[in-house]
């Protein structure tokens, strides 16, 4: 199946509808494999046609809930261009304006408070290279501070520290996964988790730790970035993830 098979509303284009289904695609997903916090976290999306507008969900909706036609268009003013529609995370509109504002190449986000990202998150050390996707994320992350107050200052602070990152691990809460497709962006967060549960059992062992050498993380960066033998952005496994979709709960494309 095609996900955007479904005709788009009439007052909806083509392009916007994709990525509405994408968008409801990446929060059933998170779902599937347990990275969803109740009705917090976060996923969104850019418009293609109207770049300077976003889509993210309505406030209490679980993620297993996600449908196309549910999610919420923003304005460039952060706020939705139907001022009588449902409640939304002020937090999501936010990220919103920073991240898609700084970085028109990304079209999705995930924001996430998976356990396991929180944990690595809280120690001063973060991340370190000892499994094949902390060397494939490494170069790929940065770090900033927990602010509860998200205003004007912490904002450019965001934009600022965000950079050419592609994840930020919010220290002591979570992260933020950038994508220029809805793959890139969900293949990124899924394996900042698992190379951050790898940690956590590695670390519990209370055994040496057998690191892998910084020369030999830089040239496989290096390799990964130049591979022809495997998609780094999450292709190869998004079509397989979708078909799990069609065949399990296809009404998210609607």
């Amino acid at each position: 199946m095609n996900i955007a098979a479904n005709a788009p509303p009439a007052s909806c284009s083509k392009a916007e509808w994709q990525a509405r289904v994408e968008l409801a695609a990446v929060f059933r997903i998170l779902a599937q494999y347990g990275m969803s916090d109740l009705a917090n976290g976060a996923a969104a999306a850019r418009v293609p046609d109207q770049p300077d507008h976003y889509l993210v969900h309505p406030y209490g909706m679980f993620w297993e809930e996600a449908t196309a036609s549910a999610m919420i268009k923003i304005g460039p003013d952060g706020l939705p261009v139907d001022p009588d529609g449902p409640w939304l995370n002020d937090g999501v509109q936010n990220l919103c304006q920073w991240i898609f504002g700084s970085r028109p190449e990304t079209m999705f986000f995930v924001h996430g408070h998976e356990e396991e990202v929180m944990a690595v998150g809280s120690i001063e050390d973060g991340l370190l290279p000892l499994n094949q996707p902390a060397v494939y994320l490494g170069n790929l992350t940065g770090y900033i501070e927990y602010e509860f107050d998200e205003d004007d200052a912490f904002g450019e602070h965001f934009v600022q520290t965000l950079g050419r990152h592609q994840i930020l691990i919010s220290r002591n809460h979570g992260y933020y996964a950038l994508g220029t497709t809805a793959a890139e962006a969900f293949f990124r967060a899924y394996f900042l988790r698992q190379t951050c549960s790898t940690q956590i059992k590695t670390l519990s062992m209370g055994r040496d730790l057998h690191l892998i050498e910084p020369q030999k993380v830089a040239h496989y960066q290096d390799q990964m970035a130049k591979s022809a033998h495997y998609n780094y952005d999450g292709k190869t496994e998004w079509a397989g993830l979708i078909r799990m979709l069609d065949r399990n709960s296809p009404d998210y494309a609607l």
